[in-house]
């Protein structure tokens, strides 16, 4: 298997710590299974090697790649880090896999342990963002006071951690945090079990050290400091858990803490268009805390699209019709790929993908934006329209936009039974009137006419206002999701209709997400740019680059800003054709700042920053004159290089 210089220097590396800087397209994999096949052929025992990386997936593919270079089976261990330690604790203290807990089990947990702490047990982003904080405190094996909660009040995330850890103890129960936390301690505490467990092993590989959080740098260190054969592979552009605990920087503290380290820099990109490895330089130049390099690639130029659309209805339309037109011309649909930063972002994509019967396929579960609370809110005035106005119904719009209505008014009886109640109270009586008033005028509308008359006209729209503040919500995505329904029933020419098409879209969505674990063959990929990591596709399309998107509103230090920038850098690293990036005509939300410091109109002498050769190819398939037009779409404005 022929090696670049580069790789060469870093799979015949011999003893010592090594650091090995791999970006995308580099052929990390490459090394790290040639690697572990010298040191075999050098005389080094296969049992004595051990090759961790971060997923499960990653480590089984990891020994296949390198089961295929040989005949015979060697005993080298494939592993994950939680994998690893959760293997020293069940032999070391007894534990049982009967005592993980994860997934659901864990969330039932944590609200226990909320309702404990007198916290907010009903705020499912609440709850989440709990979970996501106690992960981030003991990745960072910081002490409980000097650990600073980055989304919720440190007095509350306090008690909360006292009682999740309480409640753990009581069930005798152990999460995957708790892995690495209790091997560490273990460690302190018995000398002589780590004296033990480094012996086990000679030779350490780790995978994706971009990944690594504080503690497990830690227990590694612990775990190989018998010799120091510690050869780390990473791309510190490419750390996008920090939410996780990973933190680039530790790369950096690597080479700090090992002096005698050999730094290697894997130099050629495989994968990328030209123009892209150079663009993305660009990029990336703007991040201060990183490793410098400088980038070879091997692949022709490919072509980098900037679109602008007024809506994102208008961006889902030419999204699903460049695909449309892609199929056509023979490129398979699972070698295009759609990417966005959050769920919510795909909505419209999601919407128009199913109107135009184009298979896809989601690697995660997806929220059903057809079970948000403001489109049931609109279901149910739209049920109380056409005269389905059950008590239920009826309870949950009583009050949406805020009338000061009593629940115990709302009878089997319905309106009339309302009126009946307050027969004694003038100003409730004339409030019901108004309600029955509006909800007839309503009924009379088209569906798409009937919303904008309840978000003007009845106040719906200023009570989500309100509700967002007191309830620290999100008005605009609030406002994203009345837009988004809106746009759904436009087309429909009754409330009936209206009714029938949220119905069956809530039944696909829920369908989709069912089925999610199906094959991709032949299925465009929909992937938040976090899920992308570490696939590679023909075309791919990165949607919603607006500002307060990518980067996210939350961005409050330059630390946030370098993630936000590295979690673009890994989206358009996916591409190994053609890159489409587009945005919305936003209130208040310009294109993304990265979009610009991709210096898509940068001009030099250099191929790179000429128009493809295949610009004829790219106008067929991209020109909003050629093809949107046909399809009655508006157009939108486009860059290409």
């Amino acid at each position: 298997m022929q090696l670049n210089a580069m790789q060469e220097v870093a799979v015949n590396h011999g003893k010592g710590p090594c650091l090995v800087v791999a970006g995308p397209g580099s052929g990390k994999t490459k090394v790290l299974t040639l690697r572990v096949a010298k040191l075999i052929n050098t005389g080094v025992p296969a049992e004595k090697i051990l090759v961790i990386t971060f997923t499960k997936a990653a480590a089984i593919e990891m020994k296949e790649r390198f089961n295929g270079l040989w005949d015979s089976v060697y005993p080298v261990t494939f592993g994950t880090f939680h994998s690893l330690f959760w293997g020293i604790l069940q032999k070391e203290k007894g534990y049982k896999s009967s005592e993980i807990i994860s997934g659901t089990s864990r969330s039932k947990l944590l609200k226990e342990a909320m309702e404990k702490a007198d916290i907010d047990i009903d705020d499912s982003i609440l709850v989440n963002t709990f979970a996501s904080e106690l992960s981030a405190f003991n990745n960072k094996s910081l002490h409980l006071d000097e650990y600073v909660p980055k989304f919720c009040d440190k007095d509350d995330f306090i008690k909360l951690f006292h009682s999740y850890e309480e409640l753990k103890r009581k069930y005798r129960m152990i999460d995957f945090d708790d892995m690495l936390k209790k091997t560490y301690q273990l460690f302190l505490d018995n000398p002589e079990v780590l004296k033990k467990w480094q012996g086990r092993f000679e030779y350490f590989l780790v995978d994706e050290m971009q990944d690594m959080n504080s503690l497990q740098f830690k227990l590694i260190s612990m775990l190989s400091a018998n010799t120091n054969n510690l050869f780390c592979v990473g791309d510190d552009d490419q750390s996008i858990y920090g939410f996780r605990g990973a933190d680039p920087r530790i790369m950096q503290d690597f080479v700090e803490a090992y002096p005698d380290t050999k730094k290697v820099v894997l130099n050629v990109n495989y994968r990328n268009p030209r123009n892209l490895v150079e663009m993305s330089a660009r990029l990336m130049s703007n991040n201060k805390n990183r490793f410098e390099k400088e980038i070879e690639a091997t692949s022709a130029e490919g072509d980098v699209i900037s679109n602008m659309f007024m809506t994102p209805k208008e961006e889902a339309e030419w999204v699903c019709q460049m695909i449309q037109e892609q199929s056509k011309a023979g490129i398979s649909p699972n070698e295009m790929a759609i990417l966005y930063r959050n769920h919510s972002d795909a909505r419209y994509i999601i919407s128009e993908l199913m109107a135009r019967r184009i298979p896809f396929y989601l690697k995660e579960q997806m929220p059903n934006v057809f079970t948000h609370f403001i489109i049931q809110d609109i279901e149910a005035y739209f049920h109380l329209a056409i005269g389905n106005g059950t008590r239920t119904r009826m309870l949950r719009i009583l009050n949406r936009p805020v009338r000061y209505l009593h629940r115990q008014s709302v009878e089997t009886t319905g309106f009339k039974g309302m009126l009946d109640f307050y027969k004694n109270s003038p100003s409730n009586y004339r409030t019901v009137e108004g309600l029955i008033s509006d909800i007839k005028l309503m009924s009379k509308m088209s569906p798409y006419a009937a919303i904008n008359y309840l978000k003007k006209a009845m106040g719906y729209e200023s009570f989500l206002r309100q509700e967002a503040i007191e309830n620290d919500g999100d008005f605009v995505e609030f406002q994203c999701v009345l837009d988004f329904i809106a746009e759904t029933v436009r087309e429909c020419k009754t409330i009936k209709q209206a009714i029938d098409k949220i119905n069956m879209m809530r039944l696909k969505v829920d369908f989709e997400n069912k089925n999610k674990s199906q094959t991709r063959a032949g299925k465009v990929g929909l992937y938040t740019l976090h899920a992308s990591k570490g696939l590679e596709f023909e075309n791919v399309f990165i949607i919603q680059a607006n500002e307060g998107i990518i980067p996210t509103n939350k961005v409050e230090t330059i630390e946030d800003l370098e993630a936000e920038r590295r979690l673009f850098y890994v989206g358009i690293t996916r591409c190994k054709r053609r890159l489409y990036i587009t945005y919305t005509n936003k209130i208040n939300r310009d294109k993304s700042r990265f979009i610009s410091e991709l210096k898509l109109d940068y001009s030099s002498s250099d191929a790179s920053a000429r128009i493809s050769s295949k610009r004829a190819e790219t106008v067929a398939y991209s020109s909003s004159e050629s093809i949107l037009s046909r399809e009655g779409v508006p157009s939108s404005s486009s860059k290409y290089l």
